[in-house]
């Protein structure tokens, strides 16, 4: 060998060094001033835009937050948000380009249950944690070992406002409308088993398309079987739509709903229509005496001039979450999920939060009534 070949190899060596040592810099954070990159995949537009804009002003009211303290001044936490427009294909090619341009250990929101399931596979190939503060289909579950979620799943629910539906509005005799999503059809499954185990029965159930603004068929088919009450799940404004239809129509039986239903969104579009509609709810109060809780929803109101409901709250634990992660040496994605794992008990104003070995919580549900226009609590 050349005195002139070994000087090349020597430089190709170390430019290759140098290379392989920028991309792991670029990739986890190792001096005091890096930052901690958090992806964000949320539905800023279109159907989901409701909830996708809640998820994301709890979440930029923790960046902030954590940004003012002494760790976080120093190795600030980066928010990079992507919009889904509320498509399962445009949440997956979002959620690729967050891992492959920018380079993140972790991505949060999806707050529709299609999103989540997309965008999966693709975690758990690549190794990057998904974690979504929203989305109920119980199929998240079963998505993966890179796959989170800190709310409680839509089955649970399910199950509370079925509980509530026989015992104490003793009705039996029930129908479904839902969405043909997979949050939709998740939250049907459920219902449909937690009635039955109580002794009721489901007459009908008819599915929807999602986008639809004309529900007066379906609402037909359902006054045909004299239904004692109607269970709903979907999106906020669908299901608005639905309650001032039957209003119109006279159809009038005692409605319920899945946890989309709170939404301001669906007050405005029923109107009256929505009055005497029972929720089930994640158990987050905004009026809680709680001091935290109570912080957080000033803190919140101050800010965008609302209220927060319950997935503002779990977009903002979601933060601190993963802040408590970074400040204890994790950086990678391995291990975010490991740390992830090893949470109990952790004191969000969402409630408090555990994962299991399926990356699930189990948290208590809330059962919400419509009053005079607005959402409060159910007391039977």
């Amino acid at each position: 060998m050349t005195k002139r070949n070994k000087i090349w190899i020597v430089v190709a060596g170390g430019a290759f060094l140098f290379t392989l040592f920028a991309i792991l810099l670029s990739r986890q954070p190792s001096s005091s001033t890096s930052e901690y990159r958090i992806g964000a995949v949320l539905a800023l537009t279109d159907r989901g835009a409701t909830y996708g804009e809640r998820a994301k002003r709890g979440m930029l009211l923790a960046v902030d937050e954590l940004n003012a303290t002494a760790f976080f001044q120093e190795h600030p936490l980066k928010l990079i948000i992507e919009d889904s427009q509320s498509s399962a294909p445009r949440a997956l090619s979002a959620f690729k380009k967050l891992i492959e341009v920018d380079h993140v250990p972790v991505v949060v929101g999806f707050v529709l249950s299609d999103e989540v399931l997309t965008s999966a596979p693709v975690a758990n190939d690549k190794k990057v944690v998904l974690l979504t503060t929203a989305a109920g289909s119980d199929k998240i579950k079963d998505a993966g070992d890179y796959v989170f979620r800190n709310r409680e799943s839509g089955e649970t629910q399910s199950e509370a406002i079925a509980r509530a539906c026989v015992e104490y509005f003793k009705c039996k005799d029930v129908a479904i409308l839902h969405s043909t999503s997979a949050n939709g059809v998740s939250y049907r499954d459920g219902f449909r088993k937690a009635i039955e185990s109580l002794g009721g029965r489901v007459g009908v159930s008819i599915g929807y398309n999602e986008g639809k603004t004309d529900y007066r068929a379906e609402i037909e088919q359902l006054r045909a079987k004299s239904p004692r009450a109607v269970y709903m799940a979907g999106l906020d404004h669908e299901m608005g739509l639905i309650l001032k239809q039957s209003k119109e129509l006279g159809f009038a039986p005692q409605f319920f709903a899945s946890a989309g239903a709170i939404s301001s969104k669906l007050l405005e579009i029923a109107a009256d229509g929505a009055e005497g509609l029972v929720c089930g709810s994640a158990p987050f109060n905004s009026e809680s005496d709680d001091l935290r809780v109570r912080a957080f929803a000033e803190g919140f109101k101050r800010r965008f001039n609302e209220t927060p409901d319950w997935i503002a709250a779990n977009s903002y634990d979601a933060i601190y979450l993963l802040a408590d992660l970074f400040k204890n040496g994790s950086a990678t994605a391995e291990q975010l999920k490991t740390g992830l794992y090893g949470i109990k008990d952790f004191p969000g104003v969402g409630g408090r939060t555990t994962f299991d070995q399926n990356g699930e919580v189990t948290k208590p549900i809330l059962l919400v009534v419509v009053k005079s226009g607005k959402f409060t609590p159910f007391k039977p």
